[in-house]
């Protein structure tokens, strides 16, 4: 009986919010943007996200020009979704609204295929692929130890090779995937004007300014700052109140 209740309560949630996700995206045709984004955040707010609001949010925030906000939904849009190529066409549109241009460090063309491959799924469907493959291993070879036929067993043993092959493989991806995802924590400014300091107070010395909607990988925290690190590899100190974190 409760587990009716809880399915039946599920249910009555995710109808509730398809409903307040359909009235924002009236209120976005009918150019009500700022209205829309009340009505997407409230869906955020009471604990439910996808690809696709994340979405909505960084367009209904392009058009009223909040860059840093479409360009932070746009990005956690992709941590959902990573291949939609609409999500990457206009986070690339808002990204170009940005005053700062980081260049970023350059990427031979094997290293671009590796990680294009490598983020076509997140590290837990590589896991679930590479069992899948332990799996097929293991009854392939179960079928070549207690095959008598020697061509038969050749056999067997080749494409029990490959699945072993593979499952080794798709365990790398994910592993080394996961381990990405832990090490990098993306932010986004939000402050225009920030100073980036040699160390962690107001007293050291500037490095340099950027402006909101640059994106950032915070490395650590000390108290009330933040050791950030840019694409092209520059570091410096930032108050952790002028920027959010994507994750």
């Amino acid at each position: 009986m409760f587990k009716l209740f809880l399915i039946l309560f599920f249910l009555n949630t995710q109808s509730q919010v398809e409903v307040v996700f359909d009235e924002g995206n009236a209120l976005y045709n009918q150019g009500n943007y700022a209205e829309a984004i009340e009505k997407y955040t409230s869906i955020i707010n009471n604990g439910s996200e996808s690809a696709e609001l994340y979405y909505n949010l960084g367009n209904a925030y392009y058009k009223i020009n909040d860059i840093a906000n479409s360009i932070f939904y746009f990005e956690k849009s992709l941590l959902l979704d990573p291949n939609n190529n609409e999500t990457i066409n206009n986070l690339s549109f808002s990204q170009n609204m940005t005053i700062d241009r980081i260049e970023t460090v350059p990427v031979n063309q094997v290293s671009k295929f590796i990680s294009k491959f490598t983020n076509l799924f997140d590290y837990n469907t590589w896991f679930l692929i590479s069992i899948l493959f332990e799996f097929l291993s293991l009854i392939v070879f179960s079928l070549y130890l207690f095959n008598k036929n020697s061509n038969t067993k050749k056999r067997y043993f080749s494409i029990g090779s490959i699945f072993l092959f593979c499952f080794i493989i798709f365990l790398i991806l994910g592993v080394n995937l996961k381990s990405e995802y832990k090490k990098n924590n993306p932010a986004i400014l939000f402050d225009s004007r920030i100073s980036f300091k040699s160390e962690p107070n107001e007293r050291s010395e500037e490095l340099f300014l950027l402006n909101e909607g640059t994106k950032v990988n915070v490395l650590e925290k000390i108290n009330e700052w933040s050791l950030i690190e840019l694409s092209n590899g520059s570091k410096g100190w930032i108050l952790n109140s002028t920027y959010q974190l994507i994750k």
